[in-house]
């Protein structure tokens, strides 16, 4: 076949791949993405085992207690010290520690 022929098929080709291939992200862009809604989270140290969820519950269960509300908007930062069985928190310049 001539040159000319050629590539005219190929340029059909290219379009016809060109199309699927946007249709095809589209349809993932279009789709919900998935998320991890469960994630246990374990820190282990020598014989210890802490699972990062009930340490957070322990810190805002102290916070309650102390008249403090933990809300969505506000920062809480965590440091674990698990030689000294405690974890140390700051929220909203706030800070305590709990005994783990």
């Amino acid at each position: 076949m001539s040159k000319r022929i050629d590539k005219k098929r190929l340029k059909r080709q290219n379009e016809n791949t060109a199309n699927t291939t946007i249709a095809a992200v589209s349809l993932v862009q279009a789709q919900p993405k998935e998320h991890c809604e469960q994630v246990d989270f374990f820190i282990q140290y020598h014989d210890q085992e802490y699972l990062e969820k009930e340490i957070v519950e322990k810190i805002k269960e102290k916070c309650k207690a102390d008249g403090i509300e933990i809300t969505v908007d506000g920062k809480l930062s965590v440091y674990l010290k698990p030689e000294d069985k405690k974890a140390y928190y700051t929220y909203e310049g706030v800070s305590g520690h709990i005994e783990l």
